[in-house]
């Protein structure tokens, strides 16, 4: 028995509400495209339906399944350069290009940006998030389109068509609890629209949910009230909890004046730290539950008397304050890497003794061997 999410999946690219005739024209004109935006926004569908309809060749790969250049140019160099077996057109498909995992400093990035400069077919590229730094590069040379989420109105359209075809039974109610909890992603509202059909029918949830609570009334909550089952807030949120954690950290000395409080709190943080760590170390995915307690229910009833002062309440700086100061060193540390693969040194050491060597790799020779791109030549002839 199929899926309905892909006993559905669009035929024609007029029944996706995006931006498809934009991306068809690159396509016929063997543009290559770079389509970005979240999960569940029928990037990868869109070019399948155009496939079908042109009559090409698709030929799909995913980033994340490359580790290497080399692995890259094995695959697709040949691919894009010839015709297929029966002299069609083609188009090359790379899916989630942002997956790019471990390969900063493999030439996985450069190879991909070679792809684009030699291959003879227009590429297709898919992302969810536009501005990751691996593909600073490769989004220079496509033409960026945003996919943006799935309007309410065309997934109640697509939800209702699929009640229909499968004869089931709905309430307005049942379907805008699908439609607000999916938030945009068209694949996660089908798929949970047939995990609650029994006998045909689409049951509501039988406690009404609160959906993508805001940091300001999760903190407010946690720092206002004494309520050990505040740990289901975090339940009712899309706010990440790394995120949710420095805004604790940042606003813990504004709301709580007790040092004890202060000195409870900050413990109880370092406790959810701890399970973050452990999580990451062991993958055991349960450890999430007692991280999310210490930090939401925990810290809600370790103060004796709440403040009752109104707080304006701020994010946390840290991450602008690192990403500052990473983008002063990324250059220095992409080049390193690159010079300590060439060297047979480690990146740390290539990195600390970068001021020794920086003059050597001026060179014009070097920076072939390098395959330093162009703002990394302007830093090191500027350094």
């Amino acid at each position: 028995m199929k899926s309905f999410s892909e006993k559905y999946t669009p035929k024609l690219s007029s029944e996706i509400p995006q931006p498809v005739e934009q991306l068809k024209v690159l396509i016929k004109n063997k543009r290559h495209s770079l389509l970005y935006g979240p999960t569940g926004s029928c990037k990868t569908s869109s070019v399948y339906t155009i496939a079908d309809e042109f009559d090409y060749e698709l030929v799909e790969v995913n980033a994340s399944d490359f580790r290497t250049k080399e692995q890259i140019e094995s695959i697709l160099v040949y691919t894009c350069q010839q015709k297929s077996l029966f002299q069609k057109e083609k188009i090359i498909l790379i899916d989630e290009i942002d997956c790019l995992s471990g390969m900063d400093d493999r030439g996985g990035a450069q190879a991909i940006v070679n792809l684009l400069k030699i291959s003879k077919f227009p590429i297709v590229l898919t992302a969810n998030d536009l501005h990751n730094e691996k593909i600073k590069d490769i989004k220079k040379l496509t033409n960026n389109i945003e996919f943006k989420p799935i309007n309410s109105k065309d997934v109640s359209e697509i939800l209702k068509k699929i009640c229909e075809n499968e004869k089931i039974r709905f309430t307005e109610q049942s379907l805008r609890e699908i439609i607000i909890n999916a938030n945009g992603d068209l694949r996660a509202a089908i798929n949970e629209l047939q995990a609650n059909i029994i006998n045909n029918e689409l049951i509501s949830r039988k406690e009404p949910r609160e959906y993508n609570l805001d940091i300001m009334h999760i903190l407010n909550t946690i720092f206002k009230t004494k309520d050990f089952n505040n740990y289901r807030i975090m339940e009712n949120t899309s706010v990440d909890l790394d995120e949710y954690l420095l805004w604790l950290d940042e606003n813990l000395p504004l709301e709580y004046k007790d040092n004890e409080d202060i000195y409870n709190s900050y413990d109880l943080l370092s406790k959810a730290d701890v399970f973050k760590g452990r999580i990451r170390k062991w993958q055991y995915w349960r450890f999430m539950f007692y991280q999310s307690l210490f930090c939401s229910s925990g810290i809600s009833v370790i103060k004796k008397i709440p403040n009752n002062i109104t707080i304006n309440y701020k994010r946390s700086m840290r991450p602008l304050k690192i990403w500052q100061v990473n983008m002063k060193i990324s250059k220095k540390k992409a080049i390193s890497a690159k010079f300590a693969k060439l060297t047979h040194t480690s990146k740390n050491y290539a990195f600390k003794n970068f001021n020794n060597f920086k003059h050597l790799i001026k060179n014009e020779n070097i920076i072939k061997e390098l395959d330093l791109d162009e703002e990394e030549i302007i830093y090191i002839k500027n350094g």
